[in-house]
């Protein structure tokens, strides 16, 4: 049995009669299956979990939207011996299926979940506040600062519902990141690596952690990260001037950025941020809260996906 969650106001509501050419391939192909649609703010990670509980049999859940989809949804998921994943990005950045290799058409991607070629088992990340007040799986990404920031005030931007209608969302992103080089505020923090290693920064800007490669639409932000090898990789900006952080934002595109001082890429199975005062903190471009002392690593279960 299939069970498909469904976004349909992914893409500004293009999803939704995207749905529709998507259903008649199942249809046609005899597929036993069923779909529910979410309305609200973590609606598929619920579903997500109702599935689970209610059905502990062997199944395919198969989420179609964007990336904070895929994030809500594998938050509801457990019983990992009992599910396939599929994913179908229907999304404006879409950076999940970028990092794992899956193509950008959905209809294509459809064929490949109807008819899956083979099964492969990814890592996922995990975050979690030293007070328990945060605990997170994510797909793609989790940062604090700077990165996050970004993503709470694009949350709350008229500008960026408005741009959606003509596809040019990302385009806020890209103007509150620049505001924000010149009016965030840095923390003094300690970076711990593998409960060993230890970076101490006068001024971090941001800690991010990827499980795969891209975030922002494509950006490499994080060119070592491997989904597979059962690590986290996090990149950590700190001490460097403004204008600096200015100009490294020119460099991310072909992943230059890591070559530069003051900007670190750590491979490790655990990565722990201290800061001196609470930072914001997202997962997959949602917000989760404020925090001054989480540590990154990777979710114990792999997850079994098809591709």
């Amino acid at each position: 049995m299939y069970y498909f969650i469904v976004n349909p106001g992914s893409q500004t509501g293009k999803a939704k009669n995207l749905w529709h050419d998507l259903e008649e391939k199942l249809k046609s192909a005899g597929i036993d299956y069923k779909v529910c649609f979410t309305t609200i703010q973590n609606d598929a990670e619920k579903i997500a979990r109702r599935i689970c509980e209610e059905h502990p049999e062997m199944k395919r859940i198969v989420l179609a939207g964007g990336d904070g989809t895929v994030n809500e949804g594998i938050n509801g998921l457990f019983g990992y011996d009992s599910f396939i994943l599929g994913y179908i990005p229907m999304g404006s950045s879409n950076d999940f299926a970028r990092g794992l290799g899956i193509p950008q058409d959905p209809l294509s991607v459809m064929e490949h979940t109807i008819h899956p070629k083979r099964c492969i088992r990814i890592d996922h990340g995990l975050v979690i506040s030293e007070d328990g007040d945060i605990v997170r799986k994510f797909g793609v990404s989790s940062g604090i600062g700077y990165d996050a920031d970004i993503c709470e005030k694009a949350l709350h931007s008229r500008l960026k519902k408005f741009l959606n209608k003509f596809g040019l969302g990302k385009l806020v992103y890209y103007m509150i990141g620049l505001a924000l080089v010149f009016t965030n505020k840095p923390r003094k923090a300690v970076v711990t690596i593998d409960g060993k290693r230890t970076i101490k920064c006068d001024r971090l800007l941001f800690a991010t952690a990827m499980n795969t490669r891209y975030e922002g639409g494509g950006m490499p932000m994080a060119p070592a990260a491997n989904p597979y090898d059962g690590k986290i990789t996090v990149l950590v900006a700190h001490d460097i001037s403004r204008l600096k952080h200015l100009y490294l934002m020119t460099k991310i595109a072909k992943g230059k950025h890591i070559l530069y001082k003051g900007v670190e890429q750590i491979t490790a199975k655990t990565v722990e941020i201290k800061a001196e005062a609470p930072m914001t903190i997202h997962t997959d471009g949602e917000i989760v809260g404020k925090n001054d002392h989480v540590t990154f690593s990777v979710f114990p279960e792999k997850l079994k996906m098809m591709i």
